[in-house]
């Protein structure tokens, strides 16, 4: 059996509720802030590596795209890809060296990529970790067993441990939301805020384009051997059935002009 409805302090919401959002909001907009700064900025690629990507693309644009050449363009462009793509011209590394370095476990350990994506991700992990400890204990020391509001809708008996967490009180109605419940609340659910005010969601996307210019990590474990793909899209190349649009484009200007 539950208990009655409480009666909260007013004043909660502006000693409580109110400080631990408007801590959490500023916490997490000086992250976003310190992250963006301390990005660094995209480095130019190797020019063996950008070839070798431009080259890829370049084969896979003229298989899907191929039906607006001639016969004797596709003819000629198919033979140029297949005589490329099944030898070494366009590989920024020989399969050779690529097995060399996949064997071998210390030139995984000493790239200077790897280090810095690994120092990267630390410091990312840092950035997000110590500020959400510093939060959390500060509102497990100043305000545990606070119960700061009350929810306008009903929830079932599942989301007792997630809006009560720190109230030992296992009659209490699950409407009603402890100070550090408050905080995991806040925690999961300040991203659209932090997209608003500091244009995460353009950062995000920048990053993301950043990402996808950056050509495959041949030499990392588990990433594709660049050879093999190069011979994968030239059995692509190699059935492909090739129908001209300008096949018949007379005849079908005609019949649509009505002549």
């Amino acid at each position: 059996m539950t208990t009655s409805d409480l009666v909260l302090d007013p004043q909660l919401k502006y000693w409580v509720l109110l400080p631990i959002s408007i801590a959490m909001v500023l916490v997490g907009l000086i992250r976003n802030n310190i992250t963006t700064l301390l990005q660094p900025s995209p480095k130019l690629q190797p020019y063996k590596q950008e070839r070798e990507r431009h080259f890829l693309d370049r084969a896979k644009s003229f298989t899907a795209h191929n039906h607006i050449l001639t016969p004797e363009e596709f003819a000629t462009r198919k033979q140029y890809l297949l005589a490329k793509l099944t030898s070494n011209d366009f590989l920024a590394v020989s399969p050779e060296e690529a097995t060399t370095k996949q064997q071998d476990p210390l030139a995984q350990l000493t790239d200077p990529k790897n280090n810095e994506m690994m120092m990267n991700m630390a410091l990312s992990s840092i950035l997000n970790y110590i500020p959400q400890t510093v939060i959390m204990t500060w509102v497990n020391t100043f305000f545990s067993g606070f119960i700061i509001m009350k929810l306008p809708f009903p929830l079932t008996d599942g989301f007792k441990s997630m809006l009560q967490n720190g109230i030992a009180t296992p009659d209490l109605n699950v409407s009603y939301v402890s100070a550090i419940s408050w905080y995991f609340v806040n925690l999961l659910g300040l991203r659209p805020v932090y997209s608003l005010l500091a244009c995460q969601e353009e950062a995000d996307s920048i990053q993301q384009q950043q990402q996808q210019q950056q050509p495959m990590n041949i030499a990392g474990p588990g990433a594709p051997k660049m050879d093999k793909v190069f011979k994968a899209e030239a059995e692509n190349i190699q059935i492909l059935t090739h129908e001209s649009i300008y096949t018949g484009v007379l005849q079908r200007v005609l019949e649509r002009n009505g002549l």
